[in-house]
């Protein structure tokens, strides 16, 4: 499975934000956080040595919690026809279905 960068976690965050249902962008969001706590909990180990073994612990606990995380958002990707055979979330097709949606609700389409 491809990971998901930050950059487009943010792409769908703001993709997210016309469409009605924000789900995709709440679930990036999440996965964003968990990703930046592991990160966290990884450099505290290096600070605070006498306590690794708890650091140690919460980065695992973290990095199951991002895997899960990650899976969730590949699968709603393939559900919604947001995502490629290659697992590559298309972008562009986000922006348009959100600009769509936008115009929808303006009465514009």
């Amino acid at each position: 499975m491809s990971d998901v960068s930050d950059e487009a976690l943010v792409e769908i965050c703001r993709s997210a934000e016309v469409i009605a249902c924000e789900c995709p962008g709440y679930l990036a969001r999440i996965l964003r956080q968990v990703r930046t706590f592991r990160h966290y909990t990884t450099n505290c180990i290096e600070q605070f040595p006498q306590d690794a073994e708890t650091h140690l612990w919460l980065a695992e606990q973290a990095a199951k919690a991002e895997a899960l995380l990650h899976e969730t958002m590949i699968e709603l990707m393939q559900k919604e026809g947001l995502i490629d055979d290659s697992e590559h979330i298309l972008l562009n097709k986000l922006s348009e279905r959100a600009r769509a949606t936008a115009l929808k609700q303006l009465g514009m389409n």
